[in-house]
């Protein structure tokens, strides 16, 4: 049993796990379960499931296997992702604007996101207006130092969202926010040196690393309700 449930799970994604498993829940059959495949996969699959499931003896059992599974492989971290602006080079699959605007059309809870500095037109600030008219929550942390008027400007372009500018002195300096970190759903976490800018995607170079890791999001996420709490991020109001 336990070399035939490697090699279903093998083959199948984590949402299509769930899907066998609800349909193996509502009709206790294997091969209409296998259904919830796409075809060209189907008949591979069915054999595989078919065996487990005569292995397991009990359709419910299984199903309960096949969520556990796939809850635990959306869990585990996956190999980061090296994401380039700049230049379009041959073979570039994974640019910065892309990966940004996707995980941001993707969103369905949350969207954290900082910026030392962003463009009200970017391809970035309008993922994030699209999110916050799906009432997805959003926060951002930006400059207030350097940056003040922009800040203005994405707080304003952005409805609904909640909007924390950075306050932070070592002596007489003020300290700039200047980190650029995006976190969707508490899964996905982007770090880079782009800005939420037009200029940060069409002509600068800038590089980031896209992880797949809820411990590093639940970790960045920590850290800016730590900020806040400890009054080093505060509220913008309509004047910064």
């Amino acid at each position: 049993m336990t070399d035939d449930l490697a090699e279903l799970v093998g083959l199948l994604t984590p949402t299509e796990l769930r899907r066998v498993a609800a349909s193996l829940e509502a009709t206790g059959r294997p091969r209409r379960a296998a259904r919830e495949i796409a075809p060209e996969r189907a008949a591979s699959v069915e054999p595989v499931l078919g065996a487990v499931a005569a292995s397991f003896g009990n359709a419910r059992a299984l199903a309960a296997a096949l969520r556990a599974v796939a809850t635990a492989a959306e869990d585990r971290p996956e190999p980061p992702v090296v994401v380039w602006s700049g230049p379009l080079l041959e073979g570039d699959s994974v640019r910065t604007t892309e990966a940004i605007v996707r995980l941001i059309d993707d969103a369905e809870e949350s969207v954290l996101a900082s910026t030392y500095s962003g463009s009200p037109g970017a391809p970035f600030v309008q993922a994030l207006r699209r999110a916050a008219q799906r009432k997805v929550a959003i926060t951002l942390v930006v400059d207030v130092v350097m940056q003040g008027a922009t800040a203005e400007l994405l707080r304003r372009a952005v409805p609904r969202a909640t909007v924390y500018g950075y306050h932070h002195h070592v002596g007489e300096q003020a300290g700039l926010q200047h980190s650029k970190v995006l976190v969707i759903d508490g899964r996905f976490t982007f770090v880079t040196s782009a800005n939420l800018s037009i200029a940060a995607v069409e002509r600068h170079l800038e590089a980031g690393v896209l992880l797949t890791d809820v411990a590093v999001a639940a970790g960045v996420s920590r850290r800016i309700a730590d900020l806040a709490a400890a009054g080093h991020l505060k509220a913008l109001h309509p004047s910064v």
